[in-house]
């Protein structure tokens, strides 16, 4: 159904991520009981934001650009400049598993530092799941935890000075 590898997820449906609950529980999860004869949300409100997270999961570039310059106001969190010229940049990349997720795995980006970012990201170093549990003994404890979360999955991505395969969780 989702394929967080994949930039865009064709065939997805919006009851595919709000399925129609048995509690009589709005779907988008924000816990209200439905009103008589609903049968899926509680609130415009509650549809309009379930659409709204639908297409960007989806991959929808027009929300997902008019969400983020919404939300950054054009200012590129890499620099702080303000351009007309920016990019709607995945913080954890697409070949990570950074699709199919929620605004908060993007970011406002200037074109320099886009490229800047992509760059870095496609020479990361990556080394095995093997190889990470062999180096766990030498290798501190203090790690951050990296998360892209929408309603019906998680991805986790630990940073150690080196990058791993994420962690797809339910």
């Amino acid at each position: 159904m989702i394929d967080v590898f994949k930039r865009y997820q064709s065939g997805l449906r919006l009851t595919d991520l709000y399925p129609l609950r048995a509690d009589k529980k709005c779907a988008c999860g924000c816990g209200r009981k439905l009103p008589p004869r609903k049968r899926r949300w509680a609130t415009p409100s509650c549809q309009e934001n379930a659409v709204v997270t639908f297409f960007i999961v989806k991959g929808d570039n027009y929300v997902i650009r008019d969400k983020v310059f919404e939300r950054d106001n054009g200012y590129c969190r890499g620099c702080g400049v303000y351009s007309t010229n920016w990019q709607a940049d995945h913080i954890i990349p697409v070949f990570l598993g950074g699709s199919a997720c929620g605004l908060d795995n993007f970011q406002t980006l200037c074109d320099c530092c886009h490229k800047d970012k992509t760059y870095n990201d496609s020479h990361h170093k990556t080394i095995s799941s093997h190889a990470v549990c062999m180096l766990d003994s030498l290798v501190e404890k203090d790690f951050v935890p990296i998360s892209c979360e929408f309603p019906k999955q998680s991805i986790e991505i630990q940073s150690r000075g080196f990058t791993t395969s994420p962690v797809l969780t339910t």
